[in-house]
């Protein structure tokens, strides 16, 4: 027989609102204390649900904010070179990203550049933040080669970083290793997401070169998990 859990009355409930159109993705959830008085349920009881509901990707929660309905997730395939908002566009997502400029920096022991530019290399830093349909959904963090890709930062306000390379400097970046790991998003990436600390997300190192093999550039992208669905071909 089996086991009856109050947790699933909240489950089911919100799934139906789901389901229903009642509540649309991307939309907020009702506060976890109306669902406490519209289920007359206890707090522990609702925020346990809605944690499953979490994990499997149906809601997502903003810090300070609220549970939302997870929306679409964009697919993409991380083994080859992609250009953010072509890509949102042609899966009829509103692509568009921040940039901020962080100057030159010196890599050093403490930067996680495996397989990346050597110690002691100089560098542009750049930071973004991607949105699809106006939410946040990655952070990236670029380090660039400051003596062959001369102020290249301002270049890509408004167009991809493979495409103004190949454009501006004539070289075809291309990517050499890659690294794919779950990871529990450290204070930095949720603030900037507006997520909460320890929320869990995907970690791609991207590592591309030109053709001769010298590292042009390294980024580091967190994404929040419910937003992409990673897809590679055979061949």
């Amino acid at each position: 027989m089996a086991v009856f859990r109050y947790y699933q009355i909240v489950r089911e409930h919100v799934l139906q609102l789901i389901q229903s159109g009642a509540l649309a993705p991307g939309s907020q959830l009702p506060s976890e204390r109306t669902l406490c008085n519209e289920l007359d349920l206890n707090r522990n009881t609702v925020r346990h649900a809605l944690q499953l509901l979490q994990r499997e990707g149906r809601i997502f929660r903003l810090e300070r904010r609220g549970w939302y309905v997870s929306t679409r997730r964009l697919v993409y395939n991380p083994a080859r070179h992609v250009n953010f908002a072509r890509l949102a566009a042609t899966q009829g997502f509103e692509a568009r990203w921040t940039t901020t400029d962080n100057g030159v920096v010196e890599i050093t022991p403490d930067m996680p550049e495996d397989g990346g530019f050597v110690q002691g290399a100089m560098v542009y830093e750049m930071e973004n933040e991607f949105y699809l349909d106006n939410q946040k959904v990655a952070y990236v963090v670029s380090h660039l080669h400051a003596g062959r890709l001369k102020d290249i930062v301002p270049k890509t306000v408004s167009r991809a970083l493979t495409q103004v390379v190949q454009e501006e400097y004539g070289i075809s970046l291309l990517q050499r290793r890659l690294l794919i790991r779950p990871v529990l998003l450290h204070k930095q990436v949720t603030d900037m997401l507006g997520l909460s600390h320890g929320t869990p997300g995907l970690y791609v190192r991207r590592v591309k070169t030109d053709e001769d093999g010298a590292v042009l550039s390294l980024e580091q992208e967190y994404w929040r998990y419910d937003a992409i669905e990673l897809r590679v071909d055979a061949e």
